[in-house]
């Protein structure tokens, strides 16, 4: 998504993530770590630079709002400049992000509004945005900032579609939507129970025609994460259903996914070349289907390249994955590319539309 900020005003890119909060891009003077920014995520922000930008202080309600919801150990306050200070981690340490709190301008269409957002100064990011907008569920996420300029925002809802081929384009919606376009359904959306994030009730997992799930579970959904997490029990049954579909078609599972926490497969003639490179697996529709069912009647039928991918040092990989150190199970972007997804917050519900993008 593309944001401007500050005055004069600095475009950048940044990732959508509906699995975190904080909203931060890389600021100069990045003084510890930084990460390489592409060019096309726009120039470096400078908060210098711009004459709308502003601290914020340590004694200030919002600089208590991050500490609460970031769980931060220590006091997130820089007391030489009386600068409010922020960390965050994401997953299991991929990336993470410390720097300062400020306040700045953003344009919206032909609309301004003034935004919190950390200003990154030391930074591991592999991605090439510029840095991370939250659109969780706690009061300073990038959305519910959003949302409390009802003269900009007329309805709390956003809906967007992550394309397949990352070279086709796609789309993000803030507000109002086209309630008829949803034709994969509607279920009951909610706030987490652990975590300040959007949750759909998951009622169904079928896996090659077989019913794998019977019970309701929890299932938060996260665009800034690749893969599905599932609870350990349900990806065991997973695993050995698609592995079996997998078998008559000559592929086997294989020991490389790393700590057996992924599912992947490979074929006796899979290996080509004298640096042992794997041939791309390209007959996806030999490949066993996947439906994930909601609450209300909600229903992801998924195409085989939502469900599969070919990965050059594992062979052919799903794209569902267990972590039993999660509080929850996850919807992650790979199995909702090319939906339209929508978060209907105001209403309180989520909706599909398949092949949007």
């Amino acid at each position: 998504m593309a944001v401007s900020l500050g005055k004069p005003p600095v475009v950048n890119l940044v990732a959508i993530d509906t699995g975190s909060t904080l909203s931060w891009v890389q600021c100069q003077p990045c003084a510890v770590h930084c990460h390489t920014q592409s060019a096309k995520a726009g120039p470096i922000f400078d908060p210098g630079r711009s004459y709308t930008s502003r601290r914020v202080r340590c004694s200030s309600v919002k600089c208590g709002e991050p500490r609460y919801d970031l769980r931060l150990q220590q006091a997130n306050c820089m007391e030489k400049e009386d600068s409010c200070t922020y960390s965050v981690t994401y997953g299991n340490g991929w990336a993470y992000s410390v720097g300062k709190m400020v306040t700045d301008t953003l344009r919206i269409g032909d609309s301004f509004m003034d935004l919190m957002f950390g200003c990154s100064m030391d930074v591991k990011y592999s991605e090439f945005e510029a840095g991370i907008f939250g659109f969780g569920s706690s009061s300073f996420s990038f959305f519910e900032q959003l949302a409390g300029y009802p003269d900009i925002l007329s309805y709390k809802a956003f809906s967007y579609c992550l394309p397949t081929d990352e070279t086709k384009p796609g789309y993000m919606i803030l507000g109002r939507y086209d309630r008829a376009a949803m034709d994969g359904g509607y279920t009951p959306l909610f706030r987490s129970i652990n975590r300040p994030t959007y949750s759909l009730t998951m009622e169904m997992l079928i896996a090659n025609g077989q019913r794998l799930v019977t019970s309701s579970s929890e299932m938060i959904v996260d665009s800034g994460a690749q893969r599905t997490s599932l609870w350990p029990s349900t990806f065991a049954l997973l695993d050995k259903t698609i592995t079996q579909a997998m078998s008559s078609i000559g592929y086997h599972r294989t020991s490389r996914a790393r700590q057996e926490s992924y599912i992947c497969y490979l074929s006796e003639h899979d290996y080509s070349g004298w640096n042992g490179t794997i041939t791309p697996f390209s007959n996806w529709s030999a490949l066993p289907l996947l439906e994930i069912g909601f609450a209300g009647g909600a229903a992801l039928a998924l195409p085989p390249r939502n469900v599969f991918y070919n990965d050059p040092h594992r062979g052919l990989c799903m794209t569902f994955a267990q972590n039993p150190a999660l509080r929850s199970q996850i919807l992650g972007n790979r199995v909702t590319r090319s939906f339209g997804t929508t978060f209907d917050i105001q209403g309180k519900q989520f909706g599909f539309k398949y092949a949007a993008c």
